[in-house]
């Protein structure tokens, strides 16, 4: 093995954004599952807390509500945009299904979360035809030196006079 064949690593990148294609499109999907066919119900909001750091903003909500007879409360994360629709609510409307990919999903910010998963999962995807198209080159490559290196072989004889 040569140093040359560690380059094969790169194939990391690709099926590290492949998965983030497809993780995307099943969040999109559990929302909008979630959307179509969950429950309503109106969640309370216990905590709201927006963190503006340099180069990223993004907060939390805590909500609690009562489904089926058991009380849910849970912390979920919001971009900066989505926050801003919430700021001067107590309480939000919710779609609750439980047992899905997405069990909650806020009214106020369905839009938002669902245009953001369409528009990560495109950024991914654009990302993997990138590294895909360039890792052939990168094979090509690994191809040629690997050959070139096995020409370079050579062998020492000794030789007494």
């Amino acid at each position: 093995m040569n140093k040359y064949s560690l380059l094969h690593f790169y194939w990391l990148i690709p099926a590290y954004l492949l998965f983030l294609v497809v993780q995307q499109g099943l969040v999109y999907q559990g929302a909008k599952s979630t959307y179509d066919n969950g429950e309503t119900y109106l969640a309370e909001i216990t905590d709201f807390e927006i963190k503006q750091i340099a180069a990223q903003s993004n907060g939390y909500v805590n909500i609690r509500f009562e489904a089926e007879g058991d009380t849910i409360e849970r912390r979920m994360t919001l971009s900066v945009q989505m926050a801003q629709q919430l700021m001067k609510s107590n309480t939000i409307p919710v779609r609750y299904e439980k047992g899905a990919f997405q069990e909650i999903v806020l009214f106020p910010t369905y839009d938002i979360q669902r245009s953001t998963s369409l528009y990560n999962m495109g950024v991914a995807f654009l990302g993997l035809a990138v590294t895909v198209f360039f890792g052939f080159f990168v094979n090509r490559y690994i191809r040629r030196k690997t050959i070139n290196a096995d020409d370079e072989k050579f062998t020492i004889e000794r030789v007494d006079s």
